[in-house]
């Protein structure tokens, strides 16, 4: 079965563009659109993006993803719109210029999930008509610092402080001009896999090549939207939004073994939105759908039928 990959890009309401990437036809009887996390790419998913036409058919769904400002092969994000808000506005934008009118299985990981539920605050009425159905994979609610990166309790308060200056730093480390650029992203991304960066993002026996993939889209991402997005992710509190998806069928995953977002806020959102499906995958990490790619397709599928 060949995958044909159409890449093409919109532009947002504030002139940005956005790299977008779709495989199926215009008329599938259903569209899977799916949204990276935090300093990650449209990659991430690659292996949702070849499994599902191979689990559903080519005809039966349409992929689509793209890439946030400042993210991937999308271009840099203007000073003040590193805002999960603004990345609502720019998935509208996706749906409205790409998607089209069609029903909708949207999946987002991470800061992926968190567009979602600002889109859930901000335009209750893409639920049920155009968005049907939506997988929240490793992401949370709110209440970030409590307990996240991989950190020991007593340590919580200073992270709150610490964190967003420590990340603008390495940020600004990876913010190089021409060939200065790519020599520090990969000087940082060293740094950071020296320091632990695979046992804070990846679980037990993650494929080496899944950790080069998430290490080479961390290393172009432009350190304002790094240490921008990062203030915007701490700031994220939106667990009332997700009343609004209580009207479309939600699965969510997470890792047993997720340190940026441990399982509890899993479990937090599976509180608030007591008709989702819960699944937790014992030793993933927080890159799920690159850990446990078959299982995360699986499921999408199963949202694509049911909405088809």
């Amino acid at each position: 079965m060949t995958i044909q990959l159409e890449r093409t890009g919109v532009t947002t309401r504030d002139g940005v563009r956005l790299n977008v990437e779709v495989t199926g036809l215009a008329d599938a009887p259903v569209t899977v659109l799916l949204v990276h996390g935090w300093t990650c790419s449209t990659r991430s998913w690659h292996h949702q993006v070849e499994g599902l036409p191979q689990v559903l058919g080519l005809d039966a769904v349409r992929v689509v993803t793209y890439d946030h400002r400042g993210h991937g092969r999308s271009e840099a994000a203007p000073a003040g719109s590193m805002r999960i808000d603004q990345l609502a506005e720019d998935l509208v934008t996706v749906l409205d210029e790409v998607v089209g009118d069609g029903p909708v299985v949207y999946a987002g990981h991470s800061m992926g999930g968190m567009t979602l539920m600002a889109a859930a605050d901000r335009y209750p009425d893409l639920f049920g008509t155009r968005i049907r159905a939506a997988a929240l994979v490793s992401t949370s609610s709110g209440q970030i610092t409590a307990g996240a990166f991989g950190l020991p309790k007593r340590l919580e308060p200073a992270a709150a402080l610490v964190a967003p200056r420590a990340m603008n730093l390495v940020g600004a480390r990876v913010d190089r001009r021409a060939a200065r650029q790519r020599e520090a992203a990969r000087v940082v991304a060293a740094r950071f896999q020296r320091s632990g960066l695979r046992r804070l993002v990846f679980g037990r026996k993650a494929d080496p090549a899944e950790v080069e993939l998430f290490l080479a889209d961390l290393a172009v991402v432009p350190g304002p939207s790094y240490g921008g997005f990062f203030e915007a992710i701490l700031q994220h509190d939106l667990g009332h939004a997700l009343k609004v998806l209580d009207q479309v069928p939600v699965e969510i995953m997470h890792g047993t073994r997720d340190r940026l977002l441990p399982p509890r806020h899993a479990n937090r959102i599976a509180a608030q939105l007591p008709s989702a499906r819960l699944w937790i995958y014992p030793g993933a990490g927080h890159m799920l759908m690159q850990e446990r790619p078959r299982d995360v397709t699986h499921r999408l599928a199963s949202l694509a039928r049911k909405v088809r």
